[in-house]
C-alpha cells in the first residue's frame, strides 16, 4: 500500500535553520559528486551551505520547506530575477523522501503561487545536463523549451567526459 501524500509549502523559519543548511550541503555535494566522486560534507560546506542562505532569504527570493503532512521533507527556491519570469532555483527533496511524487506536487504548487502574481509570464529551471533524472522529470511537467543555455570554459582539467550536440555543436556535459 503506498504512502499518501500531503504536500505542502510552508514559508522559512529560522526554525528550520539546521536542516536547511544540511540539505544545501547535501545538494550542493550532490551536483559536485557528478563529476568529482561522492564525498562527505565537511564544516566548509556547511559555511558554504550557512552563505548561501543568506542569499535566499533576500527581497527577491522565497524560500519553502517541502512538508509532508508535519514531516521536512525538502525545500523550495524561488528567485525573480526580472519583471516578468520567475526561477524555481532549487528543488531538494531529502533522499529517503525521493520517488513518491513529491517533488512533481512542490513544482506545481511553486507554479501556482507563481501565477498568482499575473506580471509572471512564465517559469523557467536551471538544471545541469548530467542531471538526467531531474531534465526527465521537469520536461514530463511541461519545461519543454530552452531559453538560456549556459557555456562554461574550464581553466584546468576537464572532468566532463558526456560529449552532446546542441545546435550541430559538441559540447561536454
Amino acid at each position: 500500500m503506498s504512502e499518501s501524500l500531503e504536500i505542502c509549502l510552508t514559508d522559512y523559519e529560522c526554525k528550520d535553520k539546521s536542516v536547511i543548511i544540511e540539505w544545501i550541503a547535501e545538494f550542493y555535494g550532490f551536483h559536485a559528486s557528478m563529476i568529482h566522486g561522492m564525498k562527505d560534507s565537511g564544516d566548509e560546506d556547511y559555511k558554504e551551505a550557512e552563505k548561501t542562505l543568506r542569499t535566499w532569504l533576500v527581497p527577491g527570493h522565497e524560500l519553502y520547506i517541502i512538508r509532508n503532512g508535519k514531516k521536512q521533507v525538502g525545500f523550495l527556491h524561488l528567485g525573480y530575477r526580472g519583471s516578468c519570469v520567475a526561477w524555481i532555483e532549487d528543488i531538494f527533496i531529502d533522499k529517503r523522501f525521493r520517488g513518491k511524487g513529491i517533488a512533481v506536487t512542490a513544482i506545481r504548487m511553486a507554479e501556482e503561487l507563481i501565477k498568482l502574481n499575473q506580471q509572471y509570464i512564465a517559469v523557467c529551471m536551471d538544471v545541469v545536463p548530467r542531471n538526467e533524472a531531474a531534465l526527465k522529470l521537469y520536461h514530463k511537467l511541461g519545461y519543454d523549451s530552452i531559453s538560456i543555455v549556459t557555456v562554461r570554459k574550464e581553466f584546468y582539467e576537464n572532468k566532463r567526459d558526456r560529449v552532446e550536440k546542441i545546435l550541430g555543436l559538441d559540447f561536454k556535459i
